[in-house]
């Protein structure tokens, strides 16, 4: 029960965190680009980067762990969303713009993880 409960509040605490990016990158939303979700998806990569390197160091407890990477990092990333405004901007004739955000998103993805995991790996001089 511990751990669901774990999972239940970090991906509350997630959703909530990127619910606020979407309303502050709003400002800079067109309907061409769907720029809350691909900010708070970079940021959920750079931060799963730097909590992986982190972690492989310091020993968490699971429950820890699943209320990190599962709820939080879950709730607050959303590969749904990604996919469903990739489709509505093929659906509404946006090739490029759909190409676009599906190239930047996987692309900047993995670097944000990859720096992530660096930046903590020398933040923490391990």
């Amino acid at each position: 029960m511990e751990k669901i409960v774990a999972v239940a509040l970090g991906g509350a605490l997630g959703s909530v965190i990127r619910y606020l990016i979407m309303l502050i990158a709003g400002n800079y939303h067109t309907r061409a680009f769907p720029t809350g979700t691909f900010v708070a998806n970079l940021l959920g990569c750079l931060l799963i980067g730097m909590l992986w390197s982190l972690f492989d160091r310091v020993q968490i407890n699971n429950e820890f762990r699943l209320f990190l990477f599962t709820g939080f990092l879950g709730g607050f990333t959303t590969f749904s969303t990604f996919a469903r405004e990739t489709v509505q901007l093929f659906k509404v004739g946006e090739h490029i713009q759909a190409f676009t955000y599906l190239a930047l998103s996987n692309f900047f993805g993995l670097v944000m993880v990859a720096v992530g995991f660096l930046l903590a790996h020398r933040l923490f001089r391990w």
